[in-house]
């Protein structure tokens, strides 16, 4: 009854699943994904997303020493035809949230090193995307009603490139004719989020808010979003591995990036518009 109810809340909308289909659509050769993940709340590792199905089940010794140890799983299966590697999930500071395994089709002679190699891409790919074990089980958009393609997203999946040190991005903005200011973009889901009393405070004070989280792995700055004219339309979030530096040091990075995202934002309109 559990696993039903789980599969009933996480197939159809989490952010997890959200980030498995892309997976999926983007390595067409792929057999098999799914992440075991075990936020507060839920225990024994379950699966939270595949394209398999088999939302809620245990994770078994296999999937545990993983987590456990750290180590990738390597073995060839089904007949020697499926070449199965399960790794450590990573969240964007680099913390263990559960593990992830991913199946290819296989031959004998291929290169067991290169779909490694290619599994840890994939893993990896998904980290960067991921801000902890809680974000996962998200609905996705927490907001059924929100755009998840727009001109925001656009300019937050640019500037992480731009800036691969980065590894948290996110706008907070109330849209126009909104009536709450949420998550309109970011690198780890929970696209129309509220925000909450800090992101406000920011907004309204034109104060940065800077802090470490992630268990003391990530540096987090908020500042003031704003557009070409220097109008306050919302809130920046971006976040950084913290390894005891400066606070100043973030804080000086952060204006920076702002900085350039006002040239690439003459509106509040332009930010929500359709742009996929």
């Amino acid at each position: 009854m559990i696993a039903a109810l789980l599969a009933a809340e996480l197939i159809v909308q989490s952010y997890a699943q959200h980030l498995a289909d892309e997976v999926v659509a983007k390595n067409p050769t792929l057999l098999v994904i799914a992440m075991h993940v075990s936020p507060p709340g839920m225990a024994n590792y379950p699966i939270v997303a595949s394209n398999i199905g088999r939302i809620g089940k245990p994770a078994d010794d296999d999937d545990m020493r993983v987590i456990n140890t750290g180590k990738n799983n390597l073995e060839v299966a089904h007949g020697g035809t499926r070449f199965e590697v399960e790794l450590p999930m990573r969240d964007v500071a680099g913390e263990t949230v559960g593990a992830i395994g991913l199946v290819f089709p296989y031959k004998s002679g291929d290169s067991k090193a290169a779909l490694e190699k290619k599994a840890i891409a994939i893993r990896d790919r998904l980290a960067a995307r991921t801000l902890n074990a809680v974000s996962l089980v998200d609905p996705y958009p927490l907001d059924p009603l929100a755009t998840t393609k727009t001109h925001a997203q656009k300019l937050v999946d640019e500037t992480l490139a731009r800036h691969p040190e980065l590894i948290v991005a996110g706008m907070h903005v109330t849209p126009p004719k909104g009536r709450e200011n949420i998550i309109l973009a970011s690198n780890f889901g929970r696209i129309g989020k509220k925000a909450d009393d800090d992101d406000m405070n920011v907004i309204a004070s034109g104060k940065p808010n800077a802090q470490v989280y992630g268990n003391g792995k990530r540096y987090a700055v908020e500042l003031p979003l704003q557009d070409a004219a220097g109008n306050t339309v919302g809130a920046l979030s971006l976040g950084w591995r913290y390894r005891n530096e400066e606070a100043s040091t973030f804080l000086s990075r952060a204006e920076k990036i702002r900085d350039e995202l006002r040239k690439r934002i003459p509106s509040i309109e332009k930010l929500v518009e359709l742009d996929p």
